[in-house]
């Protein structure tokens, strides 16, 4: 009676474990659930109760650092690009006009002007890729937590339980 009674019992858990997963996948800072693409509030809400923790926020906060570090990576590396042409520009213009008179200082400051955006871009794509590679991972793992899942079902010995990953 009792070992029909465990069975009983493992059997409604499967059902209703199953009934209630279903893997998620995370491309770039967007979660796909059965290749439907969720809101970011309906994206959050699948990390609410995941193993007892409320991870929501954590996933709130990964996905606008991810978006920030992608951000960070274009933008630096787009004024490392303008600020060196702008760079050679003024190069070229002081040595065409001459090295002195009025023109020259007008591409000496074009020239500052273009190695200050040099350095600024190359600061921000330089500070951009981790925050992108970090959060990323950690959007992975959150992905990886969620998609754990607990299986029951039966082997050749009886009953088995595995936890997949």
């Amino acid at each position: 009676m009792k070992r029909t009674l465990f069975i009983l019992m493992i059997a409604f858990m499967s059902i209703n474990a199953m009934a209630q997963y279903k893997p998620i996948d995370i491309k770039g800072s967007r979660v796909f659930v059965e290749n439907q693409k969720l809101d970011k509030i309906a994206a959050a809400e699948c990390f609410t109760s995941l193993n007892g923790v409320d991870r929501s926020m954590d996933y709130l906060k990964y996905r606008k650092k991810y978006k920030t570090g992608v951000g960070l990576t274009i933008g630096g590396a787009s004024l490392a690009v303008a600020g060196s042409a702008l760079t050679f520009t003024g190069f070229v213009n002081a040595l065409s006009k001459g090295l002195a008179g009025e023109n020259a200082v007008g591409a000496e400051v074009v020239m500052y002007l273009g190695m200050t955006s040099v350095i600024a871009g190359t600061t921000c794509f330089v500070v951009g890729i981790p925050m992108t590679c970090v959060n990323k991972s950690r959007l992975n793992r959150l992905e990886k937590e969620y998609n754990a899942s607990l299986q029951f079902g039966a082997s050749a010995n009886g009953l088995s339980m595995a936890l997949c990953f």
